[in-house]
């Protein structure tokens, strides 16, 4: 649904009388409907992981639950999209991410998984973005909030899957120095957002966010990204979109730069977009012992998304037609690959590659 509702959203340009607000409804659509389906596609997958790293078994939700989880992002999304009241509109919103915190809290309460609770109670954080979005039109809200998110996630799987291509079992701390500050300067920024404080001290925040992201690298083993590892290397050039549009945004908000509506999409398609399209692609990437091999239609969706996201912060001047139109053949593609791979046997493990000497 991710991959399809991802290729979607730029159609409304070709007939915007299909909602009440055609820009607040993109903005809405690209994070609560493209990443919020991304959201439990990748928790719901890691849900048994985690039951059975504490002993509980490595089952996660039924499929019924999963039906009705799929209903309820649909609810969403046309109740987005409508003209109704604010808070018929937010009760519907607000339907699939408080199921998707429901079913992922509690198993992991059930299982004693407590270290596990901060990232399945990370669904609610859409349902702020859904007030900030339809109550006040607060876009900063939510792309520093997926922004953080992504922090936090992306910061744990990819020198993970980095360190063990690496045969690394030690990979250094998961949390150094520089991921605590570059989180917490991330958080802090969120924060004074909310509470309404001056643009410039949230710019300077995340000008500071987005060096201590980028010197993360510093702690992870990328010797596997230069050995022909292509599934590693787009989940890096996935990552490298954090410290740059963090950047970005911190100087437009300082008056630098990009304008502050274009800096944005550094971090929604080009952060949010290429994440996404990275892990999820790893569910449907041919095995060989030791590694996950891009395939030449995976690479090109990345590709594009790349191209459309340079695009849209007019690296090149072609308008924003040529982005949108890239940017749905990308996630064309991936939804190609998504419906492909429900029709075969799961592999496992699903995101990462069985244990095995490389190429």
């Amino acid at each position: 649904m991710a991959s399809f509702w991802a290729g979607l959203v730029p159609l409304i340009w070709l007939w915007p009388d299909l909602a009440c607000d055609p820009v607040a409804w993109h903005r809405q659509e690209l994070v609560l409907g493209f990443a919020g389906a991304a959201m439990g596609g990748y928790l719901l997958t890691a849900l048994p992981h985690w039951l059975k790293l504490a002993g509980a078994g490595g089952e996660g939700i039924s499929a019924g639950g999963t039906a009705a989880l799929v209903a309820a992002w649909g609810v969403g999304r046309l109740a987005g999209g409508s003209c109704l009241p604010d808070g018929v509109a937010l009760a519907g919103l607000a339907l699939y991410p408080l199921g998707l915190t429901l079913c992922l809290v509690a198993p992991v309460i059930r299982a004693g998984a407590w270290s596990r609770l901060p990232i399945a109670v990370a669904p609610l954080l859409l349902v702020l973005i859904a007030v900030r979005l339809r109550l006040a039109a607060d876009s900063l809200t939510a792309v520093l909030g997926m922004a953080l998110l992504c922090a936090g996630v992306g910061g744990r799987i990819v020198p993970a899957f980095l360190a063990a291509r690496a045969g690394n079992r030690r990979a250094g701390p998961p949390w150094p120095w520089s991921a605590r500050t570059a989180n917490g300067a991330l958080a802090l920024a969120l924060a004074l957002h909310l509470t309404g404080a001056e643009e410039g001290w949230i710019g300077a925040l995340l000008l500071f966010a987005a060096f201590g992201q980028a010197a993360r690298l510093w702690w992870w083993d990328l010797a596997p990204a230069t050995r022909g590892h292509h599934d590693l290397v787009m989940l890096l050039c996935a990552w490298l979109w954090l410290p740059l549009g963090l950047g970005l945004v911190g100087a437009a908000l300082l008056g630098v730069g990009l304008p502050r509506a274009t800096a944005v999409h550094a971090l929604t398609m080009g952060l949010m977009g290429s994440l996404v399209l990275a892990v999820m692609a790893r569910s449907w990437m041919r095995r060989a012992p030791g590694c996950l091999l891009v395939d030449w239609a995976t690479a090109m969706a990345f590709a594009l998304v790349q191209l459309s996201t340079g695009l849209r912060l007019g690296l090149v001047e072609f308008g924003e037609g040529p982005a949108a139109a890239s940017w749905s053949l990308a996630w064309g593609i991936a939804a190609a690959h998504c419906v492909a791979a429900l029709l075969r046997p799961v592999p496992h493990p699903i995101l990462s590659a069985a244990r095995g000497a490389g190429p």
